[in-house]
């Protein structure tokens, strides 16, 4: 799939699972904010729990569920450049923390991709699943493609990827606390490298300032993993 075009259409069958999983999110968003932004809460865990029990219990293959995977793959990747939005707002603030932004963005892409690579190499995976978890940190469009094209799996890429945010989002208001980490904008710059697109999101809930250091750590974070990975892997 191609960003400069069109998935094929889905057909009654995809468009149905298409339009329930769209109504189920937003309903788990609508009842996420009656419960007072409960970080367990999460409408992506929640949601993802809910079609996965509907299609075990009605014994659906996962084949027919994806038959409108493509066009959510597409919407998600067309609506990461509104990140855009909340950088360009902050981008004063963003200016005046360049160079120690840049020293943490570099550290943490090394990280979040290394740490991945050296346990699955400790744990002696296989090259496929080992060049899978390499895409753990990036948004999901970018794993999808960059999996794809250093020889890993490509949907099992964009689970970890998803798994990986989700928790991050969880554990991450913990973690601020018990270290301390009280700046918005090292607040953003970890969710975006860490936590990606659900992390960004998460931030742009909570502020303009940490969402915009979150998407623009998340997308400097998938330019550069997806740049080195297929050296590393090919």
């Amino acid at each position: 799939m191609r960003l400069t075009e069109l998935p094929a259409w889905p057909g009654l069958e995809g468009l149905f699972w298409l339009l329930l999983t769209l109504a189920l999110y937003r309903g788990l968003s609508i009842l996420r904010t009656r419960l007072k932004e409960k970080a367990w809460a999460q409408p992506l865990i929640w949601g993802a729990i809910i079609l996965a029990g509907l299609l075990v219990g009605l014994d659906i293959e996962l084949a027919r569920y994806q038959l409108g995977g493509d066009w959510l793959i597409y919407i998600l990747a067309l609506s990461t450049v509104s990140i855009g939005v909340p950088i360009y707002d902050n981008r004063h603030a963003i200016r005046a923390a360049a160079v120690p932004f840049l020293t943490a963005m570099c550290l943490g892409s090394t990280l979040a991709a290394g740490s991945a690579v050296v346990m699955a190499g400790l744990l002696d995976f296989e090259a496929a699943l080992r060049a899978t978890l390499a895409t753990k940190s990036i948004t999901s469009p970018m794993a999808y493609g960059v999996a794809e094209e250093i020889g890993g799996l490509p949907v099992l890429a964009m689970g970890i990827v998803i798994v990986t945010g989700n928790f991050g989002v969880l554990v991450a208001p913990k973690i601020f606390q018990v270290f301390g980490l009280t700046d918005p904008r090292a607040q953003g710059l970890a969710l975006g490298v860490v936590t990606h697109g659900i992390g960004t999101a998460e931030a742009v809930r909570r502020s303009a300032l940490i969402g915009s250091f979150a998407g623009l750590a998340m997308g400097v974070n998938g330019v550069l993993t997806s740049l080195v990975l297929p050296f590393v892997f090919l």
